[in-house]
């Protein structure tokens, strides 16, 4: 049995490999950590995570040397904005090597930064249609946005200076209006900014609902805010969690973090989305501004409307009352009229009138006449006439045949 030392082992170990030195691998990963030297060599690791439970299923170091570097990390700054960092998806063009101390490692000969932009394209696409399937990726962006938007709940990183210029921006604006915030901290970069602002969003729902039910001014709307970053950074915002969150978020949401050549899925379900902290304060100052506008505006027709509406009811009250003698003396004149009419009918059945026509009236007993039947031989009747009476006595009432 041949007995080796570790180095002899290593050293042979090394010989199998470089007897292969010249062949390269093209290969993809996801970068976890990395540095550079003093020297400028660039030290990083690439691993491999299980895309169902997101655990790590390989893992290599690898180095980049610093001339190689300095070229690699320009042109992929230049390609996706940014410089290589944890978290990232790249594919690699290594040749394997083997240290007898260091041991396995990939040095890097190349980077492809389209393979990058790519991933994070795919894995936009597959949330977006996602969300589309769901029906909610247009949940958020169709809620009415209230006239006035003086109460803000900030969702960021308090150290962040995007969040120190979306609150200058808002408070020192031009026309002089005050604004109400609220700063909710979160974790604006890294694999845990998805869930820190998810948490973030539920404490303000939760706020906010506590605010209504005591009678308080609720949140008029959410801003979630991030400084400048890289192009790559925004994949930590490329989440269906935080995606379908914002979606069906009962308040408007504002998304402003910093970012001029690419969208990230927010854009897409956030009520309005603007590139910077900053325009996300200039878009509130000129809602505001435009709403104060309004009022002013209103303020100006109101009593103006009031005068013409008053001054055309007084017109309207002079014609009616310049026709008011008109109609009362044709009213008048009708009831004189009326008065006439009656007057002649009563006088036409007064007895005195009939009299002087030649009617006389005759009583017995002092009562009127209608009938023979009503009185007996021997009574005494009484005929009036126009200049006087007549007195007889009934000698033989007889009948008309």
């Amino acid at each position: 049995m041949t007995t080796l030392t570790l180095y002899e082992l290593n050293t042979k170990i090394r010989g199998i490999l470089e007897s292969e030195a010249s062949q390269t691998y093209w290969v993809s990963g996801e970068l976890s950590e990395g540095r550079q030297g003093p020297g400028g060599q660039y030290y990083g690791e690439l691993v491999q995570r299980d895309d169902e439970s997101d655990t790590v299923i390989a893992r290599a170091r690898i180095n980049i040397w610093a001339r190689t570097y300095n070229i690699l990390s320009l042109r992929f700054l230049d390609e996706t904005g940014q410089r290589l960092h944890p978290g990232i998806k790249v594919l690699l063009n290594v040749k394997v090597t083997f240290h007898e101390v260091y041991g396995y490692a990939l040095t890097v000969q190349d980077i492809d930064g389209t393979y990058t932009l790519g991933d994070m394209a795919r894995r936009r696409r597959e949330i977006l249609h996602r969300l589309e399937q769901d029906g909610i990726i247009n949940d958020n962006r169709t809620l009415p946005l209230p006239v006035l938007l003086r109460h803000i709940a900030i969702v960021s990183s308090p150290n962040a200076a995007g969040y120190g210029d979306f609150c200058n921006q808002l408070h020192d604006n031009e026309y002089g209006l005050a604004f109400h915030t609220m700063l909710y901290p979160a974790i604006m970069q890294g694999r845990q900014a998805p869930d820190s602002i998810v948490m973030a969003l539920e404490q303000v729902e939760a706020d906010n609902a506590t605010l209504a039910a005591r009678g308080l001014m609720p949140f008029d709307v959410v801003v979630i805010i991030r400084g400048g970053g890289a192009v790559t950074d925004l994949c930590d915002f490329d989440s269906y969690t935080l995606a379908a969150c914002i979606a069906q978020y009962p308040i408007p949401v504002v998304v402003g973090i910093g970012h001029d050549r690419d969208q990230t899925v927010l854009d897409h379900v956030s009520h309005t989305s603007v590139k910077t902290p900053t325009a996300a304060a200039a878009f509130i100052v000129e809602h505001q501004a435009n709403a104060l506008a309004r009022l002013q505006e209103l303020a100006t027709r109101i009593p103006q409307a009031a005068r013409t509406r008053i001054e055309s009811e007084r017109q309207r009250i002079h014609r009616i009352a310049s026709l008011l003698p008109v109609s009362v003396g044709r009213l008048q004149e009708r009831i004189r009229h009326r008065l006439d009419m009656l007057e002649q009918r009563i006088m036409g059945m007064n007895p005195d009138t009939l009299l002087r026509r030649g009617y006389s009236i005759t009583t017995a007993a002092g009562n009127i006449l209608h009938s023979i039947s009503q009185v007996a031989e021997g009574d005494i009747l009484v005929t009036r006439l126009e200049d006087g009476e007549l007195h007889s006595r009934v000698i033989c009432p007889h009948a008309s045949k």
